[in-house]
């Protein structure tokens, strides 16, 4: 397939650096994700990125009542593919172990099935849900896979390479069709800056020929295509490695010293950069407002497994040890407050 509609043509016309270096990139990502001839866009975020490929997953099947599979705790974005392209989202629950009951996948899918969907991880406490597993039914069953990365896409291939034990997760199985990676999450590139990659060309052909766009926003800036092409040029694996080893020091740091606080729980063990917590005998709500009135930056959200409220930190790439613990001084501060007003 040739990349020969209008806005490529327009592209490669009026700005080919910024084209040339998008494809460079592309390749790059595809190439850290398991397979160097992967094809893709780069997109305004994670929910575009999502987007296309339910958009791709849906003219593929050719259903006239297209459904798509995924663990309740995947991402919105999916919700809203489904209000947009007519698609029907069923979602299938999870295990004590707030893994995904894959028993329900398999029985929920049927003769309107275009698409599984799982994540690496899911954006909540930043569990991976078991792609392989999701890859084997997709094989069997011969369904489009798409694997929501926007967190770990920048930061498991990388753990893998450092000696943590990442489950496959990438093109490197074989089911895996389109994989979402968010470099502004923990890939130090502008927001907003997503990838949209697609295992090889033959999939593009679920974008209309007549189509002029191959993207949702149509116009894009070019200087997101050019961060991210000299970012990977001047940082290389070496580089990504050394950010990523500092701040999964300072996710642990932070773990840590959450646990040693009187009354404070952890929901999980975290993986990724992403950490939530609770509080056992006070309200975390009072927690939450204190850490928000000191000046840090955090989440209130409820747990779909327990029910109960708790706190979500996503640690990004700029912080260091000394935010650690001077976050800690402020949470230990606030907890005391709420220990007291409880």
């Amino acid at each position: 397939m040739t990349l020969n509609t209008t806005s490529v043509t327009w592209a490669k016309k009026f700005f080919p650096g910024a084209y040339e270096m998008e494809k460079e990139a592309v390749r790059m990502m595809g190439s850290l994700l398991g397979e160097p001839n992967a094809v893709g866009f780069i997109t305004s975020g994670g929910t575009e990125s999502n987007l296309l490929a339910m958009r791709i997953a849906r003219n593929l099947a050719k259903k006239r009542n297209p459904e798509i599979i995924m663990p309740s705790t995947g991402h919105f974005s999916f919700d809203l593919a489904g209000e947009l392209f007519g698609i029907k989202v069923r979602r299938v629950g999870w295990n004590e172990d707030r893994s995904p009951r894959m028993d329900e996948v398999e029985e929920a899918i049927n003769e309107n099935t275009i698409a599984l969907v799982c994540s690496a991880p899911e954006g909540s406490l930043g569990l991976m849900d078991p792609v392989e597993e999701f890859s084997e039914i997709a094989l069997e069953r011969d369904l489009y896979l798409h694997v929501d990365a926007a967190f770990g896409g920048f930061a498991l291939p990388f753990m893998r390479e450092m000696g943590y034990d990442v489950p496959p997760f990438d093109f490197s199985l074989p089911g895996v069709s389109s994989i979402t990676a968010d470099g502004h999450k923990l890939g130090l590139l502008p927001l907003t800056t997503s990838f949209s990659l697609y295992r090889d060309e033959s999939l593009l052909e679920g974008v209309p020929a007549e189509s002029v766009v191959w993207t949702i926003t149509s116009t894009k800036n070019g200087g997101f295509a050019a961060s991210a092409w000299a970012l990977f040029q001047h940082l290389g694996k070496d580089g990504y490695k050394r950010h990523l080893r500092k701040i999964l020091e300072v996710t642990r740091m932070i773990s840590e010293g959450i646990s040693s606080i009187e009354g404070l729980r952890l929901l999980a063990k975290p993986f990724l950069p992403i950490i939530g917590f609770t509080a056992d005998g006070y309200d975390i709500a009072i927690v939450y407002e204190e850490l928000r009135a000191k000046g840090w930056g955090c989440s209130l959200t409820k747990d779909s497994l327990t029910h109960e409220d708790f706190i979500r930190l996503s640690i990004h790439p700029y912080r260091d040890k000394e935010h650690a613990e001077a976050f800690l001084e402020a949470l230990e501060e606030s907890a005391r407050t709420a220990r007291k007003k409880s």
